[in-house]
């Protein structure tokens, strides 16, 4: 017997994949509902029962790429721990993230779309800036003793940036992902930048 439930999960993820593919093809104004459902290879009743509209279609995406980083929400500092050894998991935590080939499928899309609309592109930011969780992280070192941090908003910027600078932006270009011992590389020297410049000496 079908799960009935695992099917429309399956359906739901065809969908939002065809989805993503019809807008980085033909962007948003010019993508098809129809085209969407031939790529998903579901009948549109199936993809209007999942997806009111283009515009929820869209909502959905993001939504979708805003829950790969659920997990990194409830990462907390500890105060009895190595504040490098936290940094490397907050990095790793988000390096993880950017091996996956969805994700930046999912990200390339989005950008592209939200350059053209700034009321999607406020809604998509709002969903996906992670700089709360390394800033608080920040914060609490800071607190904490371990660091020494002026502007917790402005480090987790940083922080964020060191990451995305090489295992994020350039790949939106080609649409390819980091190898994992490149993002190791890059994990290490984005928490070795931030001690240097934050750490207690």
């Amino acid at each position: 017997m079908i799960d009935q439930h695992s099917s429309n999960d399956c359906k739901h993820s065809q969908i939002i994949d065809a989805a993503v593919a019809e807008f980085q093809e033909n962007g948003f104004a010019n993508a098809s509902m129809d085209r969407i459902s031939a790529r998903a290879s579901v009948s549109k009743r199936t993809l209007y029962k999942h997806f009111e509209s283009k515009e929820n279609l869209f909502r959905s995406i993001v939504l979708e790429l805003a829950g790969r980083f659920e997990g990194m929400q409830d990462m907390r500092y500890v105060s009895d721990r190595d504040i490098r050894e936290q940094l490397l998991e907050l990095a790793w935590a988000e390096g993880r993230i950017l091996l996956r080939p969805d994700v930046i499928a999912m990200s390339r899309m989005i950008i592209s779309e939200t350059l053209r609309n700034p009321k999607l592109a406020e809604e998509a930011q709002g969903k996906l800036d992670k700089t709360a969780t390394f800033a608080r992280m920040l914060k609490d070192a800071d607190s904490d003793g371990q660091l020494d941090v002026v502007d917790a908003e402005a480090a987790g910027q940083e922080f964020i940036g060191l990451i995305k600078a090489k295992a994020f932006w350039p790949m939106l270009f080609n649409g390819s992902v980091v190898s994992e011992p490149e993002m190791a590389r890059i994990v290490e020297s984005a928490v070795d930048m931030m001690m240097s410049r934050y750490g207690k000496t």
